[in-house]
């Protein structure tokens, strides 16, 4: 019988367990130091986010207990945010003495030192400094998937992107009749799309908060022109990166896009400034309600990126650069929405 760890156990590390459940997976569900409250609410009978009682599969593990987690696991599954993803997977490394398959659930960016980098670049680095030339066993999972809807076996499509040959034959303890897997060796395509839709989502939510005043209007023409800007972009920046533009035309892309512009707490989160608040007020207002706007740091983390990947890229990506105007250095987002469409088209 297979056995997984689940470290986090937030909205997709919680969720994840469902599907794996379902294939007769063994499941360990870790909490960071985060997240002791949900780990006392589930063993008192549900999560507190998702709503509802966890498999039976699943064994809780505070904080102080992840060793006894990890230690008897067939593979591991690693679902924190991207602002918790270094100090987790740090005392993982620490905590290990062999090479796991690893499945991580995170979508964004990392910083190292000055460097900003994709999540799988930063997690081999540690995992070299510790286990230098040993396979490492990696998988970064992409979307489309609402942890909620995951949960209550709504169907859904996802993408993996996969870096070695060794862990496909895991990923079937992931796949039901209503989880479907799809694969993809570009990695840094898959990641690159999970970590900038969370971005440019933003956009189509300052278009909904510059329209929140006038409910009766209807505004596709304008959420279509940012959608498709921001999967142009998105292309660019994949293939600059070295990673395959098609990756993005697909579900990591396009549909992750879809998903979290429409619903998404980064949509909601632009929203807020296309009302008229500060990035850092809302950000903050959001997080008190346990509503983390990953694309709040994405961004700037991103910017960063970009210019890591050639100086003169931004000039490419006028989208990314109005959101950066708007929401980083508090520019009026009505003025700039403006001066964004001015630059575009003829």
């Amino acid at each position: 019988m297979i056995k997984a760890a689940v470290l986090g156990a937030g909205y997709m590390g919680s969720a994840v367990t469902f599907p794996l459940s379902k294939n007769g997976v063994q499941i360990n569900l870790w909490g960071t130091w985060l997240d002791d409250e949900i780990i006392a609410e589930c063993s008192r009978g549900r999560h507190p986010r998702l709503k509802k009682r966890l498999p039976d599969q699943v064994s809780l593990y505070r904080s102080e207990k992840l060793r006894q987690a990890v230690q008897d696991a067939d593979l591991i599954v690693i679902g924190v945010s991207s602002e918790g993803f270094i100090p987790v997977f740090s005392r993982l490394m620490d905590t290990i003495d062999r090479e796991y398959p690893i499945f991580t659930l995170t979508k964004g960016f990392i910083t190292r030192g000055s460097r900003v980098m994709r999540i799988s670049e930063g997690a081999e680095e540690l995992f070299r400094e510790k286990f230098q030339d040993r396979a490492f066993l990696w998988t970064s999972v992409g979307g489309p998937v609402k942890a909620a809807e995951l949960a209550d076996e709504i169907p859904t499509a996802t993408v993996f992107g996969v870096k070695c040959a060794e862990t496909e034959e895991l990923i079937k303890t992931f796949s039901t009749e209503y989880y479907r897997v799809f694969t993809s060796g570009d990695v840094t395509g898959v990641e690159l799309s999970s970590a900038f839709k969370n971005v440019y989502s933003i956009a189509v939510g300052i278009c909904d908060g510059l329209y929140a005043d006038r409910p009766s209007l209807i505004y596709h023409n304008l959420r279509a022109f940012l959608f498709s800007q921001a999967v142009k972009e998105m292309a660019v920046i994949v293939e600059k990166a070295g990673g395959k533009k098609e990756t993005v035309y697909d579900l990591a892309g396009v549909g992750d896009l879809h998903v979290t512009s429409s619903s998404g707490r980064n949509r909601k989160f632009g929203e807020y400034i296309g009302r008229g608040e500060k990035a850092a007020d809302a950000y903050k207002a959001m997080l008190n309600s346990n509503e983390l706007a990953e694309g709040y740091e994405g961004l700037k983390h991103g910017i960063v990126y970009v210019e890591q990947l050639g100086g003169s890229l931004i000039k490419e990506l006028p989208l990314l650069e109005m959101l950066y105007k708007t929401v980083c250095l508090d520019h009026d987002a009505r003025e700039e929405v403006k001066q964004f469409i001015r630059l575009t088209g003829y």
